[in-house]
């Protein structure tokens, strides 16, 4: 890793603060949204997840969303038993379980990412379109920058 300037370092803050507040921000949304359709802020993550991914090992899923397996099966219990999720044995190994979302569930992750959109938008509404699109690639490349930089922990600690 080369050696990084005290100005760079001092931006690099400013912009880890900055994504923590807008992160804080961004789960009270979220929080808002899942109680307008009735559902905890977790299962909501669980269906968009799923939505966004498609049919995945229940294990696998777990891993993706950071969370003990125990927790995630019980949310997809949730889910399932809303007819939000379709859960079905895995043909490769019977012990495991895929899961998918129904036909109410992808209708439903459409419904939370309009009413997402409707907040961001809101918040935006003083903006111009060619600054909403400024933050919106500076996101994507920092995005792509820090998932690549986890995909590869030994280069970036080393």
């Amino acid at each position: 890793m080369p050696e990084l300037s005290a100005e760079h370092m001092r931006a690099s803050a400013r912009v880890v603060e900055q994504v923590s507040l807008i992160g804080r921000r961004s789960r009270i949304i979220s929080a808002e949204v899942a109680h307008q359709v009735g559902l905890q802020p977790a299962q909501v993550g669980v269906l968009l997840k799923t939505a966004r991914v498609g049919e995945m090992r229940v294990a696998d899923l777990a891993e993706q969303m950071l969370v003990d397996p125990s927790v995630i099966s019980r949310q997809i219990s949730y889910l399932e038993n809303a007819g939000l999720l379709v859960r079905r044995p895995d043909p490769e190994d019977r012990r495991a379980s895929l899961v998918s979302v129904s036909d109410a569930g992808r209708a439903l992750a459409e419904r939370v990412h309009g009413l997402h959109g409707e907040a961001i938008s809101a918040t935006l509404s003083d903006w111009t379109v060619e600054e909403i699109d400024e933050v919106g690639a500076a996101l994507e490349r920092l995005n792509t920058a820090t998932e690549q930089a986890h995909r590869r922990p030994a280069e970036v600690t080393a």
